[in-house]
């Protein structure tokens, strides 16, 4: 099988650039915040060759609509493998310490 295609939704764009503010504002530094939103970025890399190796939810709503999630210290990538289209879309990237539930309820 061909490497999977990464495709960030523009929600899961839109946390990344949450997040690099909330790290930028929080440590003082732009450069944390850029590196940071990179290993994040690297992390959903994995998937390109293991698309099934994120962990699956324990909600079982999420787990039958087929999500997995990938961690990278507190922050948790939500994402869909279409194995169809050879794609995985990550969906969502947040705080794992909120509650997944009430932030991942706008996609079922």
């Amino acid at each position: 099988m061909n490497n999977c295609q990464i495709v960030f939704t523009d929600t899961a764009k839109a946390d990344l650039r949450e997040i690099a503010v909330y790290i930028a504002e929080r440590a003082q530094d732009k450069q944390i915040a850029i590196r940071f939103v990179k290993e994040l970025r690297a992390t959903a890399k994995i998937l390109e060759t293991f698309p099934e190796s994120g962990a699956i939810p324990r909600d079982r709503v999420l787990k039958s609509s087929g999500y997995r999630f990938l961690t990278h210290k507190d922050y948790l990538l939500f994402y869909l493998c279409d194995k169809a289209e050879n794609r995985v879309y990550i969906m969502a990237v947040f705080n794992g310490k909120r509650d997944y539930m009430r932030v991942m309820k706008k996609f079922l």
